[in-house]
């Protein structure tokens, strides 16, 4: 059950009273919040779930409401809300496939510890049946509370739970894309640099059947990602004063994620995103803010909005270079 372009791969409480919203990103450098007490305090369904309309006929099939629940998490609070009300409700009649995409839409709305209660039992119905994403999204999720050691145990079990061919190495090539990401926040670069390097290798030895096109910019996203490794910093680089723009592979397929860097006394003094992104839970405006602020590249992603995320730090970095880093 491969699926080649959902969002994977930083977590909020998933106990989110009405006026909060769903989708709130943790201050950069704030400790991560403390899984064991969100789920402690998790209320299923939250109490949000009663001054929250569904505008939906829940009469209708399942094919059709995943796509208005889609629609609804590109929208604003209220309708990502609705949206997460309505796969629940089509959880709870069990008319909601084979049930990933629960725990993927909590994942995606910024519901974390909720979607890190489900993904267990999920992923114990389907083993055996390749479910890397699962995984993958079940491991940010730990991450983003700091539980590195578990996250890294449920990569280990991805990997010992691989889908047949012809999606066996696109798998793998992720899973260690993955490996390193999670290395690279927990400070082990020589680590990071070792599971990034075995991505760029696999990647292009994939023999799946569709998506081909988009091997080489996987194996050019993750050069990027060894490159920020081993970044100057910008505190010790002088960058020419301009407006500069760099490009990268977003989560939409049909069209690259512009981002201009504006440089004033040698300083980031702004980012600014063009993109046709269909999810991308605020990311455009959070990781651009964040860049500005911590005057630096690598800085932490929007959960659930990790392709996202990633794209506009490439194409940051991409920018940056023209005005002089190294």
């Amino acid at each position: 059950m491969m699926r080649v372009r959902f969002e994977s791969l930083t977590l909020l409480a998933a106990v989110l009273l009405c006026l909060v919203s769903p989708r709130q990103a943790r201050a950069a450098g704030a400790p991560p919040p403390s899984l064991q007490h969100e789920l402690a305090n998790l209320k299923v369904p939250p109490d949000w779930f009663a001054v929250t309309p569904v505008n939906w006929d829940t009469n209708k099939p399942w094919k059709d409401a995943r796509l208005e629940i889609r629609r609804l998490l590109a929208l604003d609070d209220a309708a990502v809300r609705e949206g997460v009300k309505l796969t629940w409700l089509y959880a709870r009649k069990n008319d909601i496939g084979d049930g990933h995409e629960l725990p993927m839409y909590l994942f995606m709305s910024g519901n974390y510890a909720w979607a890190a209660q489900e993904y267990p039992p999920f992923l114990k119905r389907v083993r055996g049946k390749g479910a890397t994403h699962g995984y993958r999204c079940y491991a940010s999720c730990l991450a983003h509370f700091g539980e590195y050691a578990r996250a890294l145990q449920v990569l280990n079990e991805a990997m010992a739970d691989l889908p047949p061919d012809p999606w066996r190495i696109n798998s793998i090539a992720g899973l260690r894309d993955h490996y390193g990401d999670l290395y690279a926040r927990m400070g082990d670069v020589a680590k990071a640099r070792q599971h990034y390097a075995e991505a760029i290798r696999l990647f292009p030895t994939s023999n799946q059947p569709y998506g081909r096109h988009l091997l080489p910019r996987n194996v050019a996203r993750v050069k990027t990602k060894l490159d920020l490794l081993e970044m100057q910093s910008l505190a010790t680089t002088r960058l020419r004063d301009g407006s500069y723009t760099g490009k990268a592979l977003g989560y939409s397929d049909t069209k690259d994620l512009e981002v201009t860097v504006a440089i004033s006394a040698g300083k980031i003094a702004d980012v600014s995103v063009k993109h046709e992104e269909k999810i991308d839970l605020n990311a455009t405006r959070i990781v651009p803010r964040r860049i500005v602020e911590k005057q630096s590249v690598p800085v932490d992603g929007v959960t659930g909005a990790t392709i996202t995320s990633q794209a506009i730090v490439e194409g940051a970095f991409e920018a940056l270079k023209q005005a002089g880093l190294k």
